[in-house]
């Protein structure tokens, strides 16, 4: 019995120790191996950030007048963290409240009521001890009220805030861009690098999202103590707000004004026949962005405070035009003839062609069972490359693609691997930066398509089954029978042996015609500019440089070589004077439009392109260069649904240069040339423009934004706060009432008109136009 009970004693011992070694292990893992972690996660539970948006950094154009800048609004904001430990939790101070903002006190409770998987907007998605704002843009009358009475407003503040403001209106809404609220996907996959807080605003699309990091700045943070009930108990530290990086572009808002303007013009010209026109104006020695446009537009500061779903819903409808997507750089289709300086280019390079000998231009070049005709029929017989471009005949390019196409095996690419095919129209191509992105500094690019031999066949297995369906159940949904019939052929030859690239698709491709090809208006202007300079494929960019918001750092962002054409700078000099001819010469398909163009000192070099559309109306097409003789400027012009090239995109080119050099009119570029220095920033956070009469730099009375409530917009849009710095207070609001500019706001004309109101004005209502079989 004693053996059992030491035995007892014994394991019962081994067992406390065992439990005290356990002990004292798990307290040296907590206090000393894992300490450090454990006293961050209590700093958590005691410590409460409130978060004090950074002012965004500045978007000014290349001589500094301010694209997108900061205006102050009134803000009236309720922080809970008071109002939740009243009697009534508040409800008093916000019956009080919902009287002086002209809400009902239930949106105003709506408004601070914390977001969650149940409780959607209106809502508050920010910290819980961060005031919360219920009334933007607010009368100086109305904050006043709040802030002269704080026994009747406890908890309740009004002070000025930095919003964005859009000087222009919808000049350049498509490059500038807009803010939004962050979406909890992108809080989870920040992980905190970037500094994103629940209510941060950043930029989603256009520059502001291509530079956010550099716009945003970064936030201030109060880190709040609090006690185990939630109660404010000290500040353990505070950060103050450090202003957002000011972004200069290479767009000049006069050209930019000037290209949107002449597309519209040539829209309203039109009766409402066509709804969408895009442009580009590219600096030819560098790549850079002068102007680039698509209508329909839209006016970015409908974004301001958050859009509402109906109005949202207008920008991105197709039968409104989708006046949020920029057809400049995100949209493609077929070239037309402008493609032809491509295939010159081609002919010259890889297939022996002369600059002097004479070539075919007959009204029609049989392939097969197709007949190719010229634009009506025309004929001019032998002609040189150059009076080839000059009068734009297809029949010369398609029989140099056809014998190409023969020469790489004709059908023989279909029905297995066939090496030997160069392919040269594609290549030539794809060397100049058709079927890729740019590589611009902006968000959503469209690649367009540069399909070859191995691509037809890759398209057909993707398309097979639907080919095949359409050609046995046709196209009910098409109203004329006869284009339903043709459209039902198509599909039944696609079905059969659409992975053939066929002698039809290689001449067409090199009149840019054709499913294997489709270019963006900037794609094409990034072409011109490589022939125009010589060669050289640039990345085109939109932006300068980023500066500090006290000018004492600049970053500038140089221009980047992409490639080289692969051809003789002879050829490339043949081809530009023949472009040259087409403004100049007799003939010319462009001649008439610049009959009246002072052409001995600006000459002017470009193409006309007119695409046919299945279904529709042409493309008209004008891709230009001038001076012709050294380059400065590219000029690209696309209207779809139109006409011919030289009845309304041409034209419109020749408005823009009218513009640019000053013929006729005040010019956008005085001297013809891009400014060469960088405005610089002034002590108030402002830029001087450089290079510009002081009447051109003042901000143009254009389409009017930063639309306040009907209250008190006017005088809160009446002022701009400075990046960095801000007026709260009693002082301040009784200087916006007077008129009187404090510290830290700069007095600006007031510029008030309704966002919303001119996103719809500028979103026409015709319905699209479906072009032909998928």
């Amino acid at each position: 019995m004693d053996d059992r009970v030491g035995i007892r004693l014994v394991v019962l011992r081994v067992l406390v120790v065992s439990l005290l070694v356990t002990l004292g292990a798990r307290l040296w893992a907590l206090q000393v191996l894992n300490g450090e972690h454990y006293r961050r996660v209590a700093e958590t539970n005691r410590v409460r950030d409130v978060v004090t948006p950074a002012p965004r950094g500045l978007i000014v154009d290349d001589r500094g007048r301010a694209l997108v800048r900061n205006r102050t609004s009134l803000v009236i904001s309720v922080n809970r963290s008071v109002t939740d430990r009243q009697k009534d939790s508040g409800r008093a101070v916000l019956e009080r409240l919902s009287s002086v903002v002209g809400l009902p006190v239930a949106d105003v409770a709506k408004r601070i009521q914390y977001c969650s998987a149940t409780v959607k907007p209106p809502c508050w998605n920010g910290s819980p001890y961060q005031p919360v704002p219920v009334a933007k843009d607010v009368a100086p009358s109305q904050a006043l009220a709040v802030i002269e009475h704080p026994d009747r407003f406890p908890g309740v503040s009004a002070e000025l805030q930095a919003v964005r403001e859009y000087p222009y209106g919808a000049l350049a809404a498509h490059e500038l861009g807009y803010l939004s609220p962050v979406t909890q996907e992108q809080l989870d996959s920040d992980g905190g690098r970037r500094g994103f807080h629940n209510n941060s605003l950043i930029g989603v699309a256009g520059l502001e999202d291509t530079y956010d990091s550099a716009l945003r700045g970064a936030d201030g943070v109060q880190r709040l103590e609090v006690d185990r009930f939630g109660r404010v108990a000290g500040t353990a530290s505070s950060t103050a707000p450090r202003s957002g990086d000011n972004l200069v572009l290479s767009i000049d808002a006069g050209v930019q004004q000037a290209v949107e303007q002449t597309l519209q013009k040539t829209l309203d010209s039109l009766g409402g026949r066509a709804r969408t026109a895009s442009g580009v104006v590219l600096d030819a020695r560098t790549g850079r962005v002068i102007a680039m446009a698509s209508l329909p537009s839209y006016d970015p500061s409908v974004f301001v405070g958050g859009i509402s779903g109906s109005d949202y819903q207008a920008l991105s409808d197709p039968a409104n035009g989708i006046p949020l997507l920029s057809r400049a750089y995100q949209g493609s289709s077929a070239p037309g003839s402008t493609f032809k300086a491509v295939s010159t280019t081609t002919v010259l390079t890889n297939l022996g062609a002369s600059m002097t000998d004479d070539y075919d231009c007959g009204p029609s070049l049989q392939i097969g069972s197709q007949t190719f005709h010229n634009f009506e029929g025309s004929s001019a017989g032998p002609i040189t490359l150059h009076q080839a471009l000059v009068i734009s005949c297809d029949v010369i390019f398609d029989k140099f693609a056809y014998d190409a196409w023969l020469a790489d095996g004709g059908l023989r690419n279909g029905r297995g691997p066939y090496p030997a095919a160069n392919e040269y129209f594609v290549k030539m191509a794809r060397a100049m930066g058709f079927g890729s992105r740019t590589g611009v500094d902006l968000p959503g690019e469209a690649a367009g398509s540069v399909v070859g031999r191995d691509g037809a066949k890759a398209i057909w297995t993707q398309l097979k089954d639907s080919y095949c369906r359409r050609a046995q159940n046709g196209y009910p949904e098409v109203a004329d029978p006869a284009k339903a019939e043709r459209f039902r052929q198509y599909a039944a030859e696609a079905c059969v042996d659409g992975y053939l690239y066929n002698g039809g698709a290689a001449t067409q491709f090199a009149i840019g015609q054709g499913q294997y090809l489709s270019v963006s208006p900037l794609q094409l202007a990034v072409a011109y500019a490589a022939i125009a300079n010589g060669g050289t494929v640039y990345q085109p960019t939109l932006a300068k440089a980023v500066i500090s918001p006290d000018g004492t750092g600049v970053m500038p962002i140089t221009p980047k070589i992409v490639g080289r054409l692969p051809t003789a700078p002879e050829a490339l000099a043949y081809i530009r004077a023949a472009l040259h001819g087409v403004t100049s010469e007799g003939g010319g398909t462009a001649a008439g439009v610049f009959a009246d163009w002072p052409n001995d000192t600006i000459p002017i070099a470009g193409k006309t392109g007119t695409a046919e559309v299945e279904g529709a109306r042409d493309t008209s097409w004008f891709a230009s260069f001038a001076p012709a003789n050294d380059p400065q400027f590219v000029v690209v012009v696309t209207i779809p649904d139109s006409g011919t090239g030289a009845e309304y995109a041409a034209p419109a080119v020749k408005a823009i240069y009218q513009s640019i050099y000053g013929v006729g009119r005040d010019p956008a570029l005085p001297g013809g040339v891009p400014p060469a220095d960088l405005p610089k920033v002034e002590q108030d956070g402002t830029f001087t423009p450089v290079g510009a009469p002081p009447d051109q730099a003042a901000v143009p009375s254009t389409t009017p934004s930063g639309a306040g409530s009907a209250a008190g917009g006017a005088a809160a849009a009446a002022f701009t706060l400075t990046p960095g710095l801000a007026a709260t207070g009693v002082a301040a609001v009784r200087a916006l009432a007077g008129g009187v500019a404090v510290a830290g706001v700069r007095g600006e004309p007031a510029a008030v008109d309704s966002g919303r109101a001119q996103a719809r004005a500028r979103a026409p209502a015709r319905a699209p136009v479906e072009r032909g079989p998928p």
